[in-house]
């Protein structure tokens, strides 16, 4: 009987001698089980390709023809697959009375041996046992095409959503610049002094590198010491690593956090050029946080010290930088922020408890910067109202 149909549960039989085949095939149709006669190996390999729960072989077919297309086809399945092969063998037991057994295993996989002579209702089980893991297998490969095609939609969704986040990063910058061009040819007509140009255009590019770096992390959050090194970059520049020191542990910020210290940086760091250490040729300033345990949450502690500057004098009012850190920031940490004005040096204390959701990396040593003790970025100081 040659083969007639194609279906991804039929039995394959290949029993070229006698009425092997005819007879097998009419015990498994009697179960009702699906079964089509197969010439040679080569039409067993091309029906395996079109789909075939099972193949049954007598072992003279394995002894005497070249079974290496069905070898080679079996050994380039698809991860999913592994085809059962049911070997009807002249002799049972183990390798010792039969070792051919063990090559044929190597070669086409998923083997079964059955002794011949044998029970029809022996055959019938041992190919339905067969048969109900190839239906698993079956299942295994909707359930990975089915994740494949989950997978790809969400690598598109990704793309997708990347594209409108750069498009989105990129406006929001342009805007930025538009707004400083437009703040700045206004306060210019307005006869504004320079001072107060010069002021709030570098406050809008404090603002625009903290947004670089939350860009640069898809607003996933940022880093505390990549958020301190842009802002007071521009502050370090001409003085020297030594004089605006940083250090800490790597903390990772959500963006309305990163952004507000940010911007506090930018106000301590102008003050202390303008009023503090970095106004004197010996003075510096030094910012360091650090991790600790707290009894619900991680707990940020960093402080900004002034050393070695000009005598402080405690304000009178307080400006808006101050104004800035001390109520902005403080409502954005949803912490504390006290500056005090010592004599011999400003210093702001920041304590904050952090999110776990804000993906902050556990306690750590702190990270060094440049060749002088560990720092992460530079800091600045506040003294008297901005």
């Amino acid at each position: 009987m040659n083969v007639a149909a194609s279906g991804p549960e039929r039995v394959l039989i290949l029993a070229p001698y006698g009425r092997d085949a005819a007879v097998a095939a009419a015990v498994l149709r009697e179960a009702g089980l699906d079964a089509e006669v197969c010439p040679d190996i080569g039409a067993v390999r091309r029906e395996c390709e079109a789909g075939a729960g099972a193949a049954l072989i007598v072992e003279e077919v394995l002894q005497e023809d070249d079974y290496s297309p069905l070898a080679r086809w079996v050994e380039t399945q698809p991860p999913w697959s592994d085809f059962p092969v049911i070997v009807l063998a002249r002799r049972g037991g183990g390798l010792e009375r039969n070792p051919a057994a063990e090559r044929y295993g190597r070669a086409l996989g998923n083997v079964s041996f059955l002794e011949r002579p044998f029970h029809p209702t022996t055959l019938v089980s041992i190919v339905q046992t067969a048969l109900r893991g190839r239906r698993r297998q079956y299942e295994a490969r909707e359930r990975l095409e089915t994740l494949r095609g989950a997978i790809h939609r969400q690598q598109q969704d990704q793309t997708h959503l990347r594209l409108l986040i750069n498009e989105l990063n990129h406006r929001v910058k342009n805007t930025l610049a538009t707004v400083q061009s437009i703040v700045t040819q206004t306060l210019r007509s307005g006869g504004a002094p320079l001072s107060t140009r010069d002021s709030l255009t570098a406050r809008i590019v404090a603002l625009s590198k903290a947004h670089d770096v939350l860009t640069n992390e898809q607003w996933a959050g940022a880093d505390l010491g990549e958020i301190v090194a842009q802002a007071l970059q521009p502050f370090r520049l001409g003085m020297g690593d030594e004089r605006v020191l940083t250090r800490g542990p790597k903390v990772r910020l959500e963006p309305k956090t990163a952004i507000a210290i940010a911007l506090a940086l930018h106000e301590l760091a102008t003050n202390a050029v303008k009023y503090g250490a970095l106004s004197a040729s010996g003075g510096r300033v030094e910012f360091e946080w650090a991790l600790s345990k707290g009894r619900t949450a991680r707990e940020l502690t960093a402080t900004w010290r002034e050393i070695d500057g000009p005598r402080v004098n405690p304000p009178t009012r307080a400006g808006f930088g101050t104004r800035l850190i001390e109520r902005g920031l403080a409502a954005d940490l949803n912490g504390e922020v006290r500056i005090s004005y010592p004599i011999d040096g400003v210093v702001c204390t920041i304590r904050a408890r952090l999110d776990p959701s804000d993906g902050h990396e556990p306690l750590a040593p702190p990270a060094r910067s440049g060749n002088r003790r560990p720092t992460v970025s530079s800091s600045a100081a506040a003294p008297p109202p901005a």
